[in-house]
């Protein structure tokens, strides 16, 4: 098998020197350890513990005599029983390893097959010169993950309230989108209404202001193109806004917003029973399949494909024009609509669709892929039962399957249908070498609550990072009740420092 060993020499003879370079009055010996310089380290090959364990990379830090693996192991990972391989720089008179925690040391020149104890802890490689004249004292870490890096994790108190006028423990109605950048979150209590607008959801800094409508507005059919927002009354006219204070007739009546595509909006026509889909401000007209969703769907989204010259629309789930429920992807394309799935998901409506990330480890050479991914979860099926089943997508909603484990949602987000889930990034601050918070303590915001630290990964120090969090709003339970919460979640391993 190759063997990739990763050797970080990152020392020269002068910054191993005995005293201070800078010093021109010091005139006595220097000492370079180069005769007992680790030159390779690795853990020998055991199926039983992991595949390819002999591939795992392991640096060695000679000027602070540390040798460790900088993309830590699987978690669950066993470390009580490994074999090491270690090669010196010149043939040496002792190589011991020592176990601080029991109290034990292997001559690893003479028992070299000895298997070593990491479950407790760094380990001591004790290394002397051929002429006894020098030695080293290297510390071994043999790093696991503390939790699973490629499950999406929702910490069960990074929850925060919706933005609402009223400071109320219920919310009757909201509904949130991304416009221009920012996240905007319309909300109904009783008879009033609240526009909240923030340019991160992290930092729980909202800018609310009161909207008058001058008709009921239908809160479900908020949507926005690139130019200007857009909501439905409750018999179906079509009104836009550009900064959310005035709302304008667009002279059309509509049953269903699909979403903005670019300065376009896409929804849906009802005329003596058939369906028609429709775009503005340049209307045009086109009858719907019978198998096309003209309610329920949904909240689209828009991104180029290798496939295709234009940007592509997206929506999953909805009730059809024959009635039914579905569980396809439809397309647009700027021209045409299309179902584009070959494997679908469950028959399902009001659906929450967000677009992140996923990982691949490649076992044989230990490296990781990076994904573009859909994610679709909650819903209500055809009982209109509330649904928390997470489905995923590696290709832009081609196909689909229901995610593994560690992507379904936890026992403490209760099921929902008619939630809204944005992406936005946060800076990530780095509080030391070894440890990290989502946020420095100084800097979490009101309303938000800092997660458990992880252990870093990072073999250089980083200060700061992005990590693209995912923010679900509100949503219904089976009774329609709205949820007055902002659940945040990420892929763990977005969220660990970054290799540099």
């Amino acid at each position: 098998m190759n063997k990739n060993i990763i050797i970080a020499l990152l020392i020269s003879i002068a910054t191993l020197s005995f005293g201070s370079c800078t010093s021109s009055s010091y005139d006595g010996p220097i000492e370079t350890y180069s005769n007992v310089a680790v030159t390779s380290f690795s853990l020998t090959d055991n199926d039983k513990i992991l595949e390819n364990l002999d591939s795992v990379y392991f640096s060695i830090d000679l000027a602070n005599a540390l040798i460790y693996n900088a993309d830590s192991l699987p978690y669950g990972t066993q470390t009580s029983k490994l074999n090491v391989s270690i090669v010196t720089a010149e043939t040496c008179s002792k190589v011991d390893i020592i176990v601080p925690a029991k109290n034990d040391t292997i001559n690893y020149l003479e028992n070299s097959t000895d298997t070593i104890d990491f479950s407790k802890g760094p380990v001591i490689l004790r290394v002397v010169s051929a002429d006894l004249s020098n030695e080293r004292k290297y510390t071994v870490l043999v790093n696991v993950h503390k939790m699973k890096p490629d499950s999406l994790s929702w910490g069960r108190l990074a929850s925060s309230g919706l933005p609402s006028l009223l400071d109320r423990a219920s919310i009757d109605e909201q509904k949130t989108i991304e416009y221009q950048g920012k996240a905007l979150c319309l909300t109904r209590d009783n008879d009033s209404y609240c526009l909240a607008t923030t340019e991160n959801p992290g930092n729980n800094n909202w800018e609310k202001q009161i909207i008058e409508f001058p008709f009921t507005p239908n809160i479900k059919s908020f949507a926005a193109t690139t130019e200007a927002m857009f909501i439905l009354d409750a018999i179906g006219n079509l009104y836009t806004s550009v900064e959310g204070n005035t709302w304008d007739s667009c002279g059309q009546q509509w049953s269903h917003i699909y979403g903005g595509y670019d300065s376009t909006l896409l929804g849906v026509k009802s005329v003596e029973g058939k369906y028609y889909h429709v775009t503005y401000p340049a209307t045009t007209e086109t009858e719907i399949a019978l198998e096309c969703p003209v309610s329920g769907t949904s909240q689209m989204l828009v991104f180029a494909n290798n496939w295709s010259s234009a940007p592509q629309a997206i929506i999953i789930g909805g009730k059809c024009a024959n009635g039914h429920l579905t569980g396809e992807t439809w397309a647009y394309d700027g021209t045409q609509w299309a179902k584009i799935s070959n494997t679908s998901i469950p028959a399902y409506q009001n659906m929450t669709l967000v677009p992140y990330f996923s990982y691949k480890t490649n076992a044989d050479k230990w490296n990781v892929t990076k994904y573009s991914t859909l994610i679709a979860m909650f819903g209500q099926d055809r009982l209109e039962r509330a649904d928390n089943t997470v489905y995923i997508s590696y290709d832009q909603g081609v196909n689909w399957k229901k995610a593994d484990e560690l992507m379904q949602l936890p026992d403490f987000i209760p099921s929902r249908f008619n939630a809204q889930a944005l992406v936005f990034s946060s800076t990530i601050h780095s509080r030391s070498s070894n440890t990290w918070h989502e946020y420095n303590f100084n800097s979490v915001p009101n309303g938000w609550y800092i997660i458990d630290p992880f252990s870093s990964r990072a073999t250089t120090e980083v200060s700061e990072w992005e990590c693209p969090y995912i923010y679900l709003f509100g949503g219904e339970n089976a009774e329609g009740q709205t949820y007055n919460t902002i659940w945040r979640g990420v892929i763990n391993r977005l969220s660990f420092k970054p290799i540099v």
